[in-house]
């Protein structure tokens, strides 16, 4: 059915020369709408009322436009995932918009060369390298800032130490260096995973920070004098994962 009495929707053609009815929608000359017999409101008169704004339409060949099953999105974000150099080829030559393309590009370029290279490990790595994780005193002024813990205290609560000066006697248990420094050529830490001397059934860890490194032995007891860093996570050599309470050592005495 076609529109009454002119009747137009906002998105069309107005007709500034007419009278407009607020309720139907319909152009008229006189002065009352021939619909509703409603006289036409002062703001609705001709000349009265606001422009339309009209839409924009976009005009289209009325063609479908098939895209190949490896241009595919499902197919793209696959290939992104498991295979990112094929899956940014794929992109860059799909029919897909050009911003989108661009876009998703920068995305998947930087997801390659974290998951490839390890970019994200190297930049953390070197941040760990100009940090340094304990304050440089003197021996004798650092010693006498530390609290004396038991390893029992400092495993129960690490959170509770962390960045306070403490020292603890422990017995050294084994030895590992950290993965991600080693191999990437960085400057890598060394660490000692370390229990209790009395039962030996605590283990904490502890990263060796002294200036001029040595080397500690299985069953060696230690005195460490350093800061606590809470609950800290490594991957070792051996691929193998290490957690627990965790201690920088600034001074490490041999007390056996």
């Amino acid at each position: 059915m076609g529109r009454l009495l002119g009747a137009h929707d906002s998105d069309e053609l107005d007709r500034p020369d007419l009278n407009k009815c607020p309720d139907c929608g319909c152009f008229f000359p006189q002065d009352n709408c021939p619909l509703c017999g409603k006289e036409c409101p002062e703001a609705f008169r001709a000349g009265n009322r606001k422009k339309v704004k009209h839409k924009k339409h976009k005009n289209s060949s009325g063609r479908v436009r098939f895209v190949e099953w490896y241009h595919s999105w499902w197919f793209i974000a696959i290939m992104m995932v498991f295979m990112p150099v094929i899956g940014i080829i794929l992109l860059l030559t799909s029919p897909h918009k050009k911003g989108i393309k661009i876009t998703l590009v920068v995305i998947a370029a930087v997801y390659f060369l974290v998951t490839t290279f390890g970019i994200g490990s190297i930049v953390s790595r070197v941040t760990n390298i100009f940090s340094e994780p304990v304050e440089r005193l003197p021996y004798e002024e650092y010693t006498q800032k530390c609290d004396t813990v038991t390893p029992e205290d400092f495993y129960r609560s690490p959170n509770s130490y962390k960045g306070d000066f403490v020292c603890l006697e422990l017995k050294v248990k084994s030895k590992f260096v950290d993965l991600v420094g080693y191999y990437d050529g960085l400057e890598y830490n060394t660490y000692y995973v370390c229990t209790d001397t009395e039962y030996g059934d605590i283990e904490i860890i502890v990263r060796d920070c002294q200036k001029e490194l040595k080397n500690y032995k299985e069953g060696d007891i230690i005195a460490v004098y350093g800061e606590g860093a809470g609950m800290d996570s490594f991957d070792d050599l051996n691929y193998e994962y290490h957690q627990g309470p965790c201690i920088f050592a600034a001074y490490i005495e041999i007390k056996n």
